[in-house]
């Protein structure tokens, strides 16, 4: 049983003393030749360096060469966009799309404002022209009605004043005799009766002349008074040129009136004095 077991370690011993002799061997001849490598690199010269890159016939760089064993960029999938994204860019769109037609109406409307503002504005200086030109016209009317007012006036005193002179220049009549008797109650009655009727007619003339001007000068005094402030420009007033109108006729009317009943007054007059100038049988 001992000499087995002395013969197994023996062995073992050998076995193990082989093993160590081949690792220590091995190191010696790596470490000799990394000696051997490190020596020729110090005694070789440095490498020159690389050449410029040129390009290929067609314009084109060459590519850079592969290293061997380098591994590959792995590849990674383009990433598809999410529906909620694409979702709010077609919501910012749309509005945008919206706000630009908005803005564009805008201005169209703004543009018709201005339009029509401009048109209003000629149209109120044309209006305010026509308005001068209409007060212009109606002081010219003014102006002529008060003139043929006053010459009418100076007509009527002048009538007058040679009717007054008429008859106090008459002589007084001659009696008139009625089967050889002097009537005087007769000849009384009818001087009374052609003074009367003279006063009458000259007092009717000079009524009608009184109320006809009286009317004239409320009328022009109507058309005097201001209906607006006279710092603000306006439209002409249809009622005021349709009165100007009407008191104009009704003036020429009561003027060629007036001349009508003044030759028949006068007429009256001068058939009066004839009719004194005689006598009654």
């Amino acid at each position: 049983m001992s000499v087995v077991s002395t013969s197994a370690l023996s062995s073992l011993e050998a076995v193990v003393s082989s093993l160590i002799g081949r690792s220590g061997g091995g190191d010696e001849t790596q470490t000799k030749d990394d000696n051997d490598v490190s020596d020729d690199a110090v005694d070789s010269p440095p490498p020159p360096p690389p050449l410029p890159v040129r390009p290929n016939a067609r314009g084109r760089l060459p590519s850079l060469p592969r290293v061997a064993g380098a591994a590959a960029a792995p590849w990674t999938p383009l990433s598809s966009p999410s529906p909620h994204k694409e979702g709010a860019a077609e919501v910012s769109a749309a509005v945008m799309a919206g706000l630009e037609r908005k803005a564009a109406e805008a201005e169209a409307r703004l543009r018709r404002k201005e339009e029509e503002n401009t048109a209003l504005r000629q149209q109120i200086e044309s209006y305010h022209i026509r308005w001068l030109q209409h007060e212009i016209r109606i002081k010219s009317l003014e102006e002529a009605f008060h003139e043929q007012l006053a010459s009418l006036q100076m007509v009527r005193d002048a009538a007058a004043r040679r009717a007054r002179d008429r008859e106090s220049s008459l002589p007084p009549p001659p009696p008139c005799y009625r089967h050889g008797r002097v009537s005087g109650e007769l000849h009384r009655k009818t001087s009374e009766d052609v003074a009367a009727r003279r006063r009458g007619a000259a007092g009717r003339l000079g009524e009608e002349f009184r109320r006809g001007s009286q009317a004239l000068e409320s009328g022009a005094a109507a058309l005097e008074k201001p209906t607006r402030p006279p710092w603000q420009p306006g439209v002409p007033n249809a009622d005021a040129m349709g009165d100007l109108k009407k008191l104009g006729t009704q003036f020429r009317a009561w003027k060629k009136e007036y001349k009508a009943r003044l030759r028949k007054a006068k007429a009256e007059i001068d058939r009066n004095r004839r009719r004194r100038s005689t006598c009654w049988i």
